[in-house]
């Protein structure tokens, strides 16, 4: 009995060493909801820990940072600052850009159709350098995935490709 909790506490230890500690900061752009956060944006930065999370890390998040003109690199300096404080080793700056005011302007509505892409800056917390960056369009839109669940399944593809260009860090 003894022998296997020592095995198990060495292979909980083992996948230990693999696991990033990872601070993602969402940053939204939305030129019609500059005083709120859109149900959009908490969704994706909720999808994308959820995702970390799923695969082993470590993941800790700053409040969503809404954009207004350039006041965005406050907001990365903070962030920084956060999650050097926290002990992370990596921050991952999502900016999800929306579509035209008109198009956009019910913070509460969870629309595929109101996202036009997603962008995204890894950095080094140690360092403060960005390590790599990457971005993703929305693609066709239509009635089955102009939804929460269109949003969310977005939001698990950014992840992966956020994973990827993370890996080999």
């Amino acid at each position: 009995m003894k022998k296997n909790i020592a095995v198990l506490l060495l292979a909980l230890a083992g996948m230990g060493a693999f696991a990033k500690n990872i601070s993602i900061q969402i940053v939204q752009n939305n030129p019609a909801a500059q005083d709120s956060v859109c149900a959009s944006s908490s969704l994706i930065e909720q999808t994308i820990l959820d995702y970390f999370f799923g695969t082993g890390h470590i993941v800790t998040n700053s409040p969503v940072y809404v954009k207004v003109g350039a006041a965005a690199d406050d907001g990365l300096k903070t962030a920084l600052s956060e999650s050097a404080e926290g002990g992370m080793d990596y921050l991952v700056r999502i900016e999800v850009d929306y579509k035209s005011p008109e198009r956009s302007n019910n913070p509460d509505a969870i629309l595929l159709e109101n996202i036009d892409r997603v962008t995204w800056k890894n950095y080094a917390v140690k360092t403060g350098l960005q390590l790599s960056d990457g971005s993703e369009h929305i693609g066709t839109v239509n009635r089955q995935n102009n939804n929460e669940n269109g949003v969310s399944s977005f939001a698990n593809l950014v992840a992966l490709k956020i994973s990827a260009s993370l890996n080999g860090r």
